[in-house]
């Protein structure tokens, strides 16, 4: 537990794995205001180092929470394109404190939204929003999810990941995989040749 996790990428340029550092894992991703750390709201590696404390427990404004086909909102593609369009609920949620207590980490603390609706009651227990705090205690970023789904044999989907540099001003809006879809139970991968650099100059002309 201990152990930093091992992280690697490919460098399609270079067609080599590449092992990445610890530090890396709060270094932006192609020049984004997205981390490593920061996906799905917080993927931290959990460590001894860390305290945790829930300040309150409060209502929040959050997007609707969509279950099986037959409650999905209205939507039509070439409409809004990739935009589901969602209702917003109000639901309580935990305020949970994350305390870094490590000087050479990048931030000195997390505020993390979870919902803390019961399970019987249609709860997930999952994360909506998070803030990040530098070292001199400043809000420095925050990030969260967008309308969210879930089929009936389990299936979750984030429909988009939204982070903010709170500091510079910034935002990076990010799907959450490297798919699209046309309606809450249908999804297409994306073709090889948009995600190549050489597709993607090709699209873009």
């Amino acid at each position: 537990m201990d152990r930093p996790d091992e992280v690697y990428g490919y460098i399609p340029a270079l067609r080599r794995v590449r092992r990445f550092t610890g530090n890396d894992l709060t270094d932006p991703l192609l020049g984004s205001d997205a981390v490593s750390d920061d996906f799905e709201v917080c993927r931290q590696k959990i460590n001894s180092k860390m305290t945790f404390r829930v300040l309150e427990q409060r209502d929040f404004l959050v997007p609707i929470e969509y279950v099986g086909i037959e409650n999905k909102p209205p939507y039509d593609y070439k409409k809004n394109g990739p935009c589901f369009q969602v209702e917003w609920e109000i639901r309580p949620h935990w305020v949970l404190e994350v305390m870094e207590n490590d000087p050479n980490y990048a931030y000195s603390k997390r505020i993390i939204f979870i919902d803390s609706t019961p399970l019987e009651k249609g709860g997930q227990f999952q994360p909506y929003w998070s803030e990040q705090y530098d070292q001199k205690g400043r809000l420095w970023k925050a990030n969260g999810q967008g309308a969210t789904g879930m089929t009936k044999s389990g299936m979750y989907y984030l429909f988009y990941w939204m982070y903010m540099n709170c500091q510079t001003n910034h935002y990076t809006v990010m799907a959450g995989y490297p798919d699209y879809f046309v309606d809450f139970d249908k999804k297409y991968p994306l073709k090889e040749e948009l995600v190549t650099i050489k597709g993607m100059l090709k699209k873009a002309r």
